[in-house]
């Protein structure tokens, strides 16, 4: 049987839409890498972390948070334990929330619940918990951030507002760009006339030797025949 959707007129279902939406973008942050956008600092003075406004997609399904949010930590115990603060798809409550998954005493990290049509996780942050500390001095920054399509454009039409870090081929230039955060840059350097630059070493390609006196930086590759 072949079903197509969505269409004018047709019922489409929650599980349709997150099928399709899955297949365009990733789970993860939709921020640049790096980003603010759902950031989680701990809370020095209580059990609590605190996680900064943001957009996410979790297999397929938006979650958006206007403000920043307080979440509880549970107590800490006599051992110390790592938890992580996650967002939490449940579609059979309709929901996407922040959550924290308390970690067992001496047993890593605790796993994060991944199904393909239940309850689906994402983690955001990672927490060491000491023994009977009352505050989070440390958090670990473990987000995902949503794919970027890879792209192409001329160096007049490159995107004017990018999510470091963007690649595209330009077809000005002949070459694989990507954005840095503040400008763009080559994926490959740019060559020389028989020479380029690699960690900081010049490697010449010649059957004659090179000109210009030997220098410390310099490799020359002679070939033969």
């Amino acid at each position: 049987m072949i079903s197509a959707y969505p269409f004018d007129g047709q019922e489409t279902t929650e599980t349709q839409y997150s099928n399709l939406f899955r297949e365009l973008q990733d789970s993860g942050v939709a921020d640049t890498h790096g980003g603010a956008g759902f950031q989680v600092s701990g809370d020095p003075g209580g059990m609590n972390v605190f996680v900064q406004p943001g957009f996410a997609i979790v297999r397929g399904h938006a979650v958006v948070s206007t403000a920043v949010e307080t979440v509880p930590v549970p107590p800490s115990g006599t051992s110390a334990r790592t938890d992580r603060t996650i967002l939490r798809l449940d579609p059979a409550a309709d929901s996407i929330t922040l959550e924290v998954l308390e970690g067992v005493p001496g047993g890593g990290l605790p796993a994060l619940t991944q199904t393909d049509t239940g309850r689906h996780e994402i983690s955001l942050a990672r927490m060491p918990i000491d023994a009977n500390v009352t505050g989070i001095a440390g958090v670990v920054d473990d987000r995902e951030f949503a794919g970027l399509r890879v792209r192409g454009w001329t160096t007049d039409t490159r995107p004017t507002a990018p999510r470091k870090p963007q690649l595209g081929f330009n077809a000005t230039t002949g070459r694989w760009e990507y954005y840095n955060g503040s400008a763009w840059e080559g994926l490959i350097p740019n060559p020389v006339e028989n020479s380029t630059r690699w960690h900081g070493y010049t490697l010449t390609v010649s059957t004659t030797t090179p000109s210009g006196a030997p220098t410390t930086d310099r490799i020359w590759i002679q070939p033969v025949g």
